[in-house]
């Protein structure tokens, strides 16, 4: 059963309890939890992906602490991240930050990415985008041609050609994440060097592709879906970032994409990304 604008709330009834709860809720495929103390003590907040099926966080928890869906005001909860915005420094040569936000001097002689993902995602902020974006600046070379796969707010492929990228592509099924690329890209000077459509893996790999470097930043279900396709993608010698698992995750996404061996693994707060030469 599938419940659009809907949180999983769990009501815990000691910290000791937090860590359990938060790994059963990551493993049933929560993308975001947060803590918060309430009356009755501390409570734990966890959503899906959208569209995404809450269920099995219901599942994960029952039993063992008391557990309600509960509706969620999606215009406040997607505006309210920009609150605590903040500017980015990631790897040894990019700063992401938000339009509305100063410049630090801290960041000087960094590339600067002006970013506002809007109602999609890519900030910046979060650990799989920061290692995304880390794994980007090792792993370009040359004038590549890059895909962005589920390209939410563009940062990667913007990144990418800010950093040398001949050509991007960004594509993704959400059209408010194609609408903020193509701002994005604007914003940054790159519009003319990205190409940004809701068409498939397949579809681009055929018309604009093969792509020396494909980035991939998503959760496991989408990454094993298109573990094909995107191997498809690369031209000989490529590179293929994949981001947005949990490090617990490894296991089964080193099976999508075998026989490709990773040649690095980065982790941050409990993500991971994997860096595979293409063979």
């Amino acid at each position: 059963m599938t419940h659009p604008a809907v949180t999983v709330r769990v009501r815990l009834p000691s910290a000791a309890d937090v860590d359990l709860a938060a790994d059963a809720l990551w493993r049933a495929g929560a993308v975001a939890i947060e803590e918060r103390e309430a009356s009755e003590g501390l409570v734990l907040i966890a959503g899906v992906a959208a569209g995404g099926d809450t269920e099995p966080l219901l599942a994960a928890v029952a039993g063992r602490w008391p557990a309600e869906l509960v509706p969620v005001d999606l215009d406040a909860a997607l505006d309210a991240w920009r609150d605590h915005a903040r500017l980015v420094e990631v790897g040894d040569r990019l700063v992401v930050r938000p339009p509305w936000a100063r410049p630090s001097p801290r960041a000087s002689g960094r590339i600067e990415l002006v970013i506002d993902p809007g109602r999609a995602f890519g900030s910046g902020a979060h650990p799989s985008t920061r290692l995304a974006l880390a794994a980007l600046e090792r792993s370009l070379v040359g004038d590549a041609r890059v895909l962005d796969a589920g390209c939410g707010s563009g940062v990667l492929a913007i990144a990418a050609l800010r950093l040398g990228a001949s050509r991007a592509t960004g594509i993704d099924v959400d059209p408010a994440a194609l609408d903020a690329t193509r701002r994005n890209a604007e914003r940054n000077g790159v519009l003319d060097r990205l190409s940004v459509s809701d068409a498939s893996v397949d579809h681009v790999a055929a018309t604009r592709g093969p792509f020396e470097l494909v980035l991939a930043n998503m959760l496991l279900p989408q990454l094993v879906a298109l573990a094909g396709p995107l191997r498809a993608a690369l031209a000989p010698g490529a590179t293929l970032v994949l981001s947005g698992v949990l490090t617990e995750q490894r296991r089964p996404l080193l099976a999508a994409y075998a026989p490709l061996e990773p040649a690095a693994e980065q982790a941050d707060e409990g993500w991971l990304a994997v860096t595979f030469p293409a063979r």
